[in-house]
């Protein structure tokens, strides 16, 4: 069986930095090796680098135990399950890094923002709309651009360039993510089959909010 997640998100490592890797995973050791070698622009210790794998090895038992429930998309509440165990499981991984990296290291990790937010929102969809492999390359291009979009909009609006939406107002946040990425809705419907697209805007708030725990 394929698993999705992780597939997309060796899939995205080699568009986002030009590594050959196989979208076919044999082991939560594999992917994980894969992992930490791709954040060795941080100039990790050796003690560092074997703590980054086992956590990696972790994450990515979790991700493939989620990939094998992921059901029925076109439930909302299985598709919330989804999403909500997605985000808690990153969200664990980013706190067990933390303990891990240097203020130094963890700075440049949260460099471009805008890349990481478009990474972390294609891979919420890929259980939720059953993406091919071609689709999650298509589907990161589409969100990266409109996460620039909002960037730039925050940056206008708040005379700040780059800025996110934790610097503004968050019913104004709110406005400005759906009226960006609405622009972009015609993107994905060219894309997406009609059976996928009618389960993405049947979870774009969803979507929305889980991209934002990321």
């Amino acid at each position: 069986m394929l698993k999705k997640i992780i597939s997309a998100g060796l899939i995205l490592s080699a568009v986002l930095f030009t590594t050959q890797v196989k979208a076919q995973v044999a082991s939560a050791r594999s992917i994980a090796e894969v992992a930490t070698k791709e954040i060795s622009y941080l100039g990790l210790t050796e003690s560092q680098a074997n703590k980054v794998t086992e956590i990696n090895k972790m994450t990515a038992d979790a991700l493939i135990a989620l990939d094998n429930k992921a059901g029925d998309n076109s439930s909302s509440q299985n598709n919330k399950m989804i999403a909500d165990e997605f985000v808690s499981i990153i969200a664990q991984r980013h706190q067990a890094m933390e303990q891990i990296l240097t203020p130094e290291q963890m700075a440049v990790v949260k460099q471009d923002r805008a890349e990481k937010i478009a990474l972390f929102r294609t891979l919420i969809m890929v259980p939720i709309l059953d993406l091919t492999e071609r689709q999650v390359e298509q589907v990161y291009e589409i969100n990266f651009k409109g996460v620039q979009k909002v960037q730039k909009d925050f940056g206008k609006r708040l005379n700040k360039k780059n800025a996110s939406p934790e610097d503004a107002d968050s019913n104004k946040a709110k406005k400005v993510i759906i009226s960006d990425f609405k622009v972009l809705d015609k993107d994905f419907k060219k894309i997406l089959s009609p059976e996928q697209y009618e389960v993405y805007k049947n979870n774009q708030d969803l979507i929305r909010e889980s991209a934002k725990k990321g």
